[in-house]
């Protein structure tokens, strides 16, 4: 069971790293688009309940399990946006989920606390880090939801690259802290591949986000 989990873990993840990439230049609503997205969400969903299984079952890590949570977030509410678009509205597995999702960033952060005390002071940074992240992603969705205004025309696609961006950074990230010698020295500070990933990919996807903005305006005022 345990050869199969990591053997599925790793053809998933690279599909995810192949398709993902592949995603960034597809025509964005096509047809293509949409097929190669449920694969990609299929395989991360895939990537996380194995992690999970060999966490919880082979080699157990609270860091690495909040990470798989905040992957699975990331996909889970990409896919969501799509849908709340759809139907105009949240659902109770939506808010289920990032409650949850808020619990176990908390969680991290006190297992960042426990680490610093423990003289793991790497741990304790990634894991603080980690631990706002996850909680705060989820924090501002359930904001979202809570807030009755009438929202920004964009706003859906907005989200929809957030959240789908941020599941392809951890990814790249995971590949990356497996293979740190393809990237990075090995008298390098390897633990830096677990920020610089987030950091570039949040700059890329701030890009994104003002390239849509953009665009739908225009074809807003076009039909004005």
């Amino acid at each position: 069971m345990e050869q199969f989990l990591i053997i599925s873990h790793i053809v998933c993840g690279g599909t995810v790293l192949l398709l993902g990439l592949f995603q960034m230049f597809n025509r964005k609503g096509s047809y293509n688009h949409i097929q190669i997205g449920r694969i990609y969400v299929g395989a991360m969903w895939w990537i996380c309940l194995s992690a999970f299984c060999l966490i919880l079952f082979f080699r157990f890590s609270p860091f690495l399990m909040v990470i798989g949570v905040l992957t699975f977030y990331t996909s889970f509410a990409g896919v969501r946006v799509i849908r709340r678009k759809k139907t105009g509205g949240e659902r109770w597995y939506d808010w289920a989920v990032s409650l949850i999702t808020v619990g176990f960033g908390i969680g991290l952060i006190a297992y960042g606390v426990y680490s610093y005390f423990n003289d793991q002071p790497i741990l304790a940074l990634l894991s603080i880090l980690f631990g706002f992240f996850t909680a705060n992603n989820a924090v501002q969705d359930i904001r979202f939801f809570m807030d009755r205004r009438a929202k920004s025309h964009d706003w859906w696609i907005q989200q929809h690259i957030g959240a789908m961006g941020g599941s392809y950074i951890a990814a790249v990230t995971a590949f990356a802290v497996q293979n740190p010698n393809l990237f990075m020295p090995e008298s390098s500070p390897q633990w830096l591949l677990w920020i610089l990933p987030g950091i570039i990919g949040g700059f890329a996807i701030g890009r994104s986000k003002r390239h849509w903005r953009k665009k739908l305006n225009s074809q807003k005022n076009k039909a004005i």
